[in-house]
């Protein structure tokens, strides 16, 4: 006899989870719209997920007072998801429940930028890791990497802060782990984590933009990723903003890259620096040491502090990225704007100038009621965001064990 977590053969509780994972808790009769599946066929089949302790009934208040609204949600702590994500040569590899709610979290160090020992070293801690969990999780492996990633194909095509280009990373991963692997730009898994369960889970159509070493975006329209013909949509960093400057890893003249990022601050800082013209408590930070010590978030911290050199620097970094996400607002016509990745998250300095611009050089009517947030998932964003990605394209009930 067949188990109830095996049992689908319509497809109808693959359906009913998948609409309550990615929207979220909906009454039934939204779930009828949603799945396009009959009253008839929606209350068995929940008759069922309920039986199996996978959905329960939940009394919603509505906002204009009256008798609670019934709705169905998914149920805590349902089964484990798996996902990691690469950043500053740390993994940060987590197990998550259906709802986004971490269940158990560990960072790997990588001990070389060579992408062999970086996979090697994931997949040999995630085995050992798997043994451990006194859960069990469904067999599905998400991976948030840097650059530009072919998620069709499965390749990372270039990441040029790692050196890296044409890494067969789900094929890798995926021989070594024995689990089928999906792999996603790590900026865009963030920005879905944060779509789903972060600060943009109230709009349907929103970006998210992350900030650090590199810049990227993560373009939603109805809650759904945007990804493009290969998965490359929302290569900001990447579009020029100054015809004639320098040239860009890419091999293009101008990026944005070259003037909003982790780098781009370092750099103008030493630059500034060195020119002696003006004090500044980062000459205390470096106190004789070499400049090429000072990092972006002992600008940031500056600048917060309010030193003026400091905040010129980041005003100037900022100033470049706001007036992309103009040109984003007057494209793409957002609900709110989401900025995450280590510079919006330690400087509001860079936060409130790139709205500022963001406000000035986009079309009044398109921005005046936009909403920008900053992330709250910076540290599990990533991971949360590639298996959920994973989920939306691969997802059964019968991987329920």
């Amino acid at each position: 006899m067949l188990s109830p977590y095996k049992s689908d053969q319509k497809g109808t509780k693959t359906s009913i989870i998948q609409a309550l994972r990615m929207h979220g808790s909906m009454p039934r009769i939204k779930l009828t719209k949603v799945t396009e599946l009959s009253r008839a066929t929606i209350s068995s089949t929940i008759s069922e997920l309920m039986d199996c302790n996978l959905v329960k009934e939940t009394e919603k208040a509505p906002s204009t007072g009256g008798r609670p609204a019934i709705s169905l949600e998914l149920v805590p702590g349902s089964p484990g998801i798996m996902g990691a994500d690469l950043d500053n040569q740390v993994w940060t590899l987590g197990v998550f429940d259906l709802l986004g709610n971490v269940l158990h979290l560990t960072r790997i160090p990588v001990s070389s930028p060579l992408p062999e020992i970086a996979i090697q070293e994931l997949t040999d801690h995630t085995a050992k890791f798997v043994k451990e969990l006194d859960i069990g999780v469904i067999k599905l492996f998400g991976l948030g990497v840097p650059g530009l990633v072919d998620t069709r194909r499965g390749i990372i095509k270039s990441a040029s802060d790692l050196g890296w280009s044409n890494v067969e990373i789900e094929d890798m991963v995926s021989t070594k782990l024995g689990w089928p692997t999906v792999a996603i730009n790590r900026h865009r898994a963030r920005g879905l984590a944060e779509c789903r369960f972060g600060s943009g889970s109230s709009y349907k159509h929103m970006i998210y933009v992350g900030v650090g070493s590199g810049i990227a975006a993560g373009i939603f329209n109805d809650r759904q990723l945007v990804s493009g013909s290969f998965g490359g949509a929302g290569e900001l960093g990447h579009i020029t903003v100054e015809p004639d400057g320098p040239v860009c890893p890419c091999g293009n003249n101008g990026c944005l890259h070259l003037y909003s990022t982790a780098s781009a601050i370092e750099q103008e800082a030493r630059r500034q620096l060195r020119s002696g013209h003006e004090e500044s408590t980062l000459n205390q930070v470096i106190a004789g040491n070499d400049l090429q010590l000072l990092q972006a978030k002992d600008v940031c911290l500056a600048a917060d502090q309010g030193d003026a050199l400091a905040i010129r620097i980041i005003n100037r970094a900022a100033t470049y990225l706001g007036i992309a996400l103009a040109n984003l607002v007057n494209l793409l016509n957002p609900e709110a704007i989401i900025l995450g990745g280590s510079i919006p998250s330690m400087c509001s300095t860079y936060v409130q100038t790139a709205t500022k611009v963001m406000k000035q050089r986009s079309m009044m009517a398109l921005s005046a009621g936009i909403a920008v947030d900053t992330a709250v998932l910076p540290e599990v964003g990533g991971a949360l965001g590639a298996i959920n990605f994973a989920l939306d394209q691969h997802f059964s009930y019968t991987m329920i064990q």
